[in-house]
């Protein structure tokens, strides 16, 4: 059945995605928590995510996650407090709730209640709240909240002069009263008393503060929003809010609040505000005569106050479909063929014809157009960027439940969360960061007993790190565990008849290593429902390959193993080496390319049966690509002097056999799955600058056909 709630969809959907990042910020801090020392920083930030969430909750209708956070609270409160101590099964408890309020946000997705049962987390976390105090701290404690409560507010009114409210208020917020009776919006000193239980004041003071922010802008309140959200409160809440609406709709929008015992509502001016707003009766009929259903919604709570108190620079900032940007991409990527497809034009103008003064500025308003079109490139995708840190924040709890389900100990490190990546491939690399981390507390961390005795740390070291280098993205996932035995690899390999004994003798150590990417094999003798280590890593692989990415591994047995993926920056645009094959261009992504040689046809030599040719003392295979796109001719066997494209990709390098060069450029990539299926040695496709279709080539496919 429905939830029935008392929200709008928009409402909703703002709820939706504040309550995510709740949730991301309480599965941060309770990791840290664990870890660290007693911070009162931090147990304020997780105290008021869950404070949060109780009240927005609340308003929005859903008593069910109302009644959770508020028992979670509860427990987070003597937390803070330090009247119970910080333990693994307390935390265990606190990411029980916090799975469970995941559940409750899917029931307003989905507008249907779910089964979820909340009697057994509810009681357990009642049964952690009222544990015994920590020995030596409850002494401390009651004194902080006896500290607390004695912050009251004043239970006065604000001081009035001839029946005009008098705040003391900073210049800024002076001057945005005035600026806001400038532009005709009326100045109200509001202050209201509740009839709440104590612990229902932050919630109740919260509401009203949104209310009113809901009709106007809030200047300044008592008490502020921060001392809102660390629950220093009263019974009252005072507030000088700016509207375009009459006292008799503010006084109605009061009266419709819950738990008012009464109120208080007059006029309010500055001496910078008399002037202009005190006598002018115009002015006040005007913006009286504005109902309150057509008034303008700032919804800002407290703006210039904060300006005032923080002195920072408030982000203005937009919620933005992401299917709006896959869709102005692809219209630059249109730009991005067409800014091509005219400069070509151009250089035909001027080695045909002879260039006159409109040709010239045809010219020069070309090259204007690229400029914009190069900067409106790079601002769709800044756009389209994120911080990897999206990403990252699921981690830490992944890894320390499975360290704990495997009797591990583990330190997780993370680094580089603010480098940026398009939002298409931070979705991709999700999947194959989840098997690699899974498989490296499960199978390459050994137990505390097993390090010990190796003369390690008990505690191993997990560290998932990226990085920007040239125009790619590095990350790199490094254990300190058992590493990669290539013996145990080698052998593995011929057992399941994967490779023979000739070709695993050999396969140097690193080459045996990366046999753990083909499919089917691995080394772990036991397995579990983690997986073992070689257990998927052929799809970890590929789909690091399907994004244009490439993985590498370095692994000493004993000491623990890396693992390096290197991604492009984007998908949608990259840059490449236009070659021809007969009548044909293909396009070579440069994130591949090593280099490109000359060769004299009598350099080629054969090694079982395949061609080879020697660069700098090292044999590079060689695949024509004539052959392999079904355009092989006898003209080829003529030909003298040949053009390699060394493409390089996970450590392993092909040369690729073309008819000429053509150039570099930037290219815009077209997928072709959905026209024409899979084609082998093809990734996509693009338009190239005449108007003609230049395939592109899947450089990791041609590399595994050398390879095999």
């Amino acid at each position: 059945m429905g939830l029935n709630l008392d929200a709008s969809p928009e409402e909703l959907k703002i709820f939706l995605e504040e309550a995510e990042e709740h949730f991301q910020t309480l599965e941060e801090d309770l990791i840290r928590m664990e870890k660290e020392e007693f911070n009162e920083d931090l147990m304020q930030e997780i105290f008021r995510a869950s404070h949060t969430l109780k009240g927005s909750s609340a308003t929005i209708g859903h008593n069910r996650m109302a009644q959770l956070t508020h028992a979670m609270e509860n427990v987070l409160d003597r937390l803070r407090k330090r009247q119970i101590e910080v333990t693994s099964q307390l935390v265990d408890v606190l990411f029980e709730c916090l799975d469970c309020l995941r559940v409750l946000r899917d029931e307003i997705v989905n507008d249907e209640e779910s089964d979820l049962d909340l009697r057994d987390i509810i009681a357990k976390l009642n049964l952690a709240a009222e544990t015994d105090s920590v020995p030596g701290q409850k002494e401390a404690a009651d004194q902080a909240a006896t500290s607390a409560s004695g912050q009251q507010l004043d239970d006065g009114t604000a001081p009035q002069e001839g029946g005009v409210v008098k705040l003391d208020m900073s210049w800024e917020e002076k001057d945005a009263v005035h600026h806001g009776v400038e532009e005709g919006a009326i100045p109200y000193f509001v202050k209201v008393k509740f009839n709440v239980e104590p612990e229902m004041a932050a919630v109740r003071t919260f509401v009203t503060l949104m209310a009113f922010g809901e009709i106007g802008e809030v200047i300044k309140s008592k008490p502020t929003t921060e001392e809102i959200e660390q629950e220093k409160v009263s019974d009252s809440l005072e507030m000088l809010v700016m509207c375009r609406v009459d006292e008799e709709s503010v006084r109605k929008l009061v009266q419709e609040l819950p738990d008012i015992e009464k109120f208080e509502i007059s006029e309010y001016r500055t001496d910078s505000s008399s002037g202009s707003h005190e006598n002018n009766e115009e002015t006040s009929q005007a913006a009286a005569a504005v109902p309150a259903e057509k008034a303008e919604k700032p919804g800002k709570i407290g703006s210039a106050a904060k300006k005032a108190n923080n002195s920072k620079k408030i982000n203005r900032t937009v919620r933005v479909d992401v299917e709006l940007l896959d869709g102005l991409m692809n219209l630059v990527g249109e730009l991005v063929i067409d800014r091509t497809r005219l400069f070509q034009i151009l250089s035909l103008m001027e080695t045909e014809h002879e260039m006159d003064e409109m040709s010239q500025d045809l010219g020069r308003t070309s090259v204007h157009i690229a400029r914009v079109t190069t900067q409106l490139q790079e601002q769709i995708m800044k756009a389209r960027m994120l911080p990897v840190e999206n990403l990252f924040n699921k981690f830490p709890r992944m890894v320390r439940d499975l360290s704990q389900k495997a009797g591990k100990e583990v330190d997780f490190i993370m680094t580089g969360q603010e480098t940026e990546l398009d939002r298409s491939i931070i979705e991709e690399i999700g999947d194959p960061l989840i098997h690699l981390l899974r498989n490296a507390v499960d199978h390459g961390i050994e137990l505390p007993e097993e390090r010990e005795a190796c003369g390690k740390n008990r505690i191993g070291q997990l560290k998932l790190q990226a990085a920007h280098e040239e125009n790619h993205i590095i990350i790199t996932i490094k254990d300190d565990g058992k590493g990669i035995d290539p013996e145990a690899v080698r052998q593995s390999g011929i057992k399941k008849g994967l490779i023979s004994e000739e070709q695993a003798r050999r396969l140097t150590d690193k080459e045996a290593v990366n046999l753990i990417f083909m499919s089917g094999l691995s080394t772990v003798k036991k397995v579990t429902d983690v997986s073992g280590r070689g257990v998927g890593m052929d799809v970890v692989r590929n789909n690091i390959e399907k994004i244009n990415g490439a993985i590498e591994i370095d692994s000493v047995v004993g000491k623990g193993t890396e693992f390096k993926i290197k991604l492009p920056l984007t998908l949608a645009i990259i840059r490449a080496l236009l070659v021809s094959i007969g009548e044909a261009v293909y396009a070579i992504p440069l994130s591949t390319v090593t280099e490109t040689i000359r060769i004299q046809k009598k350099q080629i030599e054969y090694v079982n049966n395949h061609e080879v040719i020697v660069v700098r003392g090292k044999a590079l295979p060689l695949i024509r690509l004539r052959t392999v796109f079904g355009t092989y001719c006898s003209e080829d066997d003529e030909r003298e002097k040949l053009f390699i494209v060394v493409v390089n990709l996970a450590g392993q390098q092909v040369g690729l056999v073309v008819d000429s060069l053509v150039g570099e450029q930037e290219i815009v990539i077209k997928s072709l799955g959905k026209y024409i299926g899979d084609v082998q040695g093809i990734s996509g496709a693009t338009i190239l600058g005449d108007g003609n279709v230049a395939l592109i080539v899947d450089v990791s496919n041609l590399i595994k056909k050398a390879a095999s």
